[in-house]
């Protein structure tokens, strides 16, 4: 039998989950510590018949990124969007890098503004359900339906943010060990700025489920307890503070954790985690990426995507609560 629910997540970590979209650099000025989001239909329907329009659009011919001191008045009167910059410090960091790299991932948006798509949640918790349910041997093997089975029953709706949603441009790189066992830290070159629905932002939809959702629930907060566990021994091993007091903050909350969308690499897409790893090694290495990286000493997978805080690494992104309950009951995790 099914039962209508009302599902919430809660932002725990910046969480990006985009619609394949990016704001490119031509399109957007940073002022003021914060990304101005220029309306160009606007601009072009207010400059057309006008001397200015030929110098605009000479300026977006030959230019990578919009600078303020030719066109900042622009920002103040076409911006249809302004995000803040998670620290102004961003903003020397934005002006150091590279053209190619201040394209920025933006959150995925509907007709009536920011949403969740169910298909981010569900596609979280079937990759965490499998991975709970899935033996070592089954693993290896291949040789079962249990995926096909996940979640049967269940409908879920797209969400939408609650009033108050806040959404900022964090600053990330991606870290990996400089040695095997060692505790220095080597970070990618290429940074990648990205907009991301900042913790505290709670987004409700509905949905049919039926089954034990209770137990599945649980299933998936075990599983998300491994990701956790790598997580935070990166963050010890290279004695990354600020990201260890995150970690340990999405953990005391308890509840059904996720991680999704955009940024968890290997470890939030795979079933492949802790002790089911061996097993599925022969698996991955019949994919050339993953061969060269298990034939290291290092860990794997090795690297970690992390965002500043404050000038610093700090968080990891994704980290969501989970919770639903019937149309007609209370609230459950």
């Amino acid at each position: 039998m099914s039962v209508g629910i009302e599902w919430r997540l809660t932002v725990l970590t910046p969480t990006l989950v985009g619609d394949g979209k990016r704001l490119a650099p031509i399109d957007y000025m940073v002022w003021k510590d914060q990304v101005n989001v220029l309306d160009q239909s606007l601009i072009f329907r207010r400059l057309a018949g006008t001397p200015r329009m030929e110098g605009y659009l000479a300026e977006l011919g030959r230019a990578r990124r919009l600078e303020f001191k030719s066109w900042g008045g622009y920002a103040q009167s076409y911006a249809v969007r302004r995000i803040p910059l998670e620290d102004p410090g961003l903003v020397a960091l934005w002006e150091q890098a590279k053209d190619e790299d201040i394209f920025i991932p933006t959150f995925c948006t509907g007709p009536s503004g920011k949403l969740l798509p169910a298909t981010a949640v569900k596609g979280a918790l079937k990759t965490a359900l499998l991975g709970a349910q899935l033996t070592p041997e089954q693993l290896a093997s291949f040789r079962h339906q249990i995926a096909a089975k996940l979640l049967r029953g269940w409908r879920l709706g797209d969400g939408t943010p609650e009033a108050g949603d806040r959404y900022q441009v964090y600053y990330s790189r991606v870290a990996t060990p400089a040695k095997p066992g060692g505790a220095e830290l080597r970070w990618k070159p290429v940074p990648t700025f990205v907009e991301c629905a900042v913790p505290g932002t709670v987004f409700r939809g509905r949905g049919t489920v039926s089954g034990e959702w209770a137990e599945q629930f649980a299933a998936v907060t075990a599983q998300s307890g491994i990701m956790l566990a790598r997580q935070r021994d990166f963050a010890a091993t290279h004695r990354l503070g600020r990201l260890q007091q995150t970690l340990a903050g999405v953990e005391a909350g308890g509840g059904c954790l996720l991680n999704v969308g955009w940024g968890g690499g290997f470890l939030s897409k795979s079933v492949a985690l802790g002790p089911r790893l061996s097993a599925a090694r022969p698996m991955l290495e019949a994919i050339p990426a993953y061969r060269r990286a298990l034939a290291t000493a290092f860990a794997f997978p090795k690297s970690q995507r992390i965002l500043y805080l404050g000038g610093e690494p700090g968080t990891v992104p994704g980290w969501v609560r989970l919770e639903y309950y019937p149309l007609s009951g209370a609230l459950q995790s």
